[in-house]
């Protein structure tokens, strides 16, 4: 089994490997096949069935793929009509040069031009970069219909352009589609839509709003909801992709830099607003989401300030 490596939105980064829009026969079916990245696949007309590992799906106009790497996968079309589609193999993070592999040599069964043959046998062992805070389902039907459409076409433009800013474009294209999803499945405080307890961690995160300068525990949240500490964690967690812990010290990181950016208080009056009493502890953690300390966060947007006056 390959690793399994998690990554917040802070350090995504995703590497397009290949986009092409195909149109595949009625009633033909493509055979079982192994993918060692991440594929979209969005169904412009026509419909057929998808199978992932065991389980399966129908598909049709309109519908969003997503495959996870490692996984067996085969499709058939259905009779009445050729199905097209566009189809996007990436990956979240680029994983460097000798984790990268040609798509024409592995999947399309042809040598890219200057490339060396590739064997699978050590692709089965890449690693599988997983985002930490949102799950993407197997089969979903976006809302956003024409979004997605233009964000898909865009892609394959970009892809088969020579440009030399290409590679950047297309970074930022797979950047829109996965904030496209994120508001096709997530709340704007970050639930997960259509969550079986998706009003149960609103109302907790509702109460961290209000009262993120008081001392709050997870047990504390559960015992507002009457369950038991370990099940509303893995509640919050199944809903949100974070643990209470780290969505509170978003919320209270966001209200420290907004105090910062007054410039109304000191770094430990700040530390005492917010429910972190230690200045040491607090810098910590400042330092630790925002990769400085809160006085130099301080300094720089005064710095920006005066360079714009």
């Amino acid at each position: 089994m390959s690793e399994i490596l998690r990554v917040d939105y802070r350090m995504l980064s995703p590497y397009v490997r290949y986009v092409h829009e195909v149109e595949l026969p009625a009633g033909s079916r493509l055979p079982k096949r192994h993918i060692y990245d991440y594929e979209f696949i969005y169904v412009l007309k026509g419909s057929g069935t998808i199978w992932i590992e065991e389980r399966s799906y129908a598909i049709r106009s309109g519908d969003l793929v997503h495959i996870r790497p490692h996984l067996v996968n085969e499709m058939l079309i259905a009779d009445e009509a050729p199905m097209l589609c566009f189809a996007v193999h990436f990956d979240y993070v680029f994983l460097g040069e000798g984790l990268d592999f040609s798509p024409y040599s592995v999947y399309l069964g042809r040598k890219a031009e200057g490339a060396e043959s590739t064997g699978e046998s050590w692709l089965a062992n890449r690693p599988t970069v997983v985002l930490a805070e949102m799950e993407i389902p197997e089969k979903m039907q976006p809302l956003a219909a024409q979004q997605f459409y233009e964000v898909f076409r865009e892609l394959r433009h970009y892809f088969e352009e020579s440009r030399t800013d290409a590679p950047l474009r297309l970074k930022t294209l797979l950047l829109q589609l996965i904030g496209l999803i994120h508001s096709e499945l997530m709340s704007k405080e970050g639930v997960r839509i259509g969550h079986s307890h998706a009003d149960l961690v609103l109302d907790a995160i509702t109460y961290m709003e209000a009262h993120f300068t008081e001392r709050i525990s997870s047990g504390l949240l559960a015992k507002r909801a009457a369950l038991t500490p370990k099940y509303f964690g893995t509640i919050f967690r199944q809903a949100t992709g974070q643990s209470v812990a780290d969505y509170l010290l978003r919320l209270r990181m966001e209200e420290a830099k907004r105090l910062l950016r007054l410039r109304k208080y000191s770094v430990q009056e700040i530390a005492e607003i917010i429910g972190i009493g230690d200045l040491y502890y607090f810098s910590k953690l400042f330092k630790r989401v925002e990769g400085i300390p809160p006085k130099r966060y301080a300094d720089s947007i005064l710095w920006l300030e005066r360079g714009n006056e």
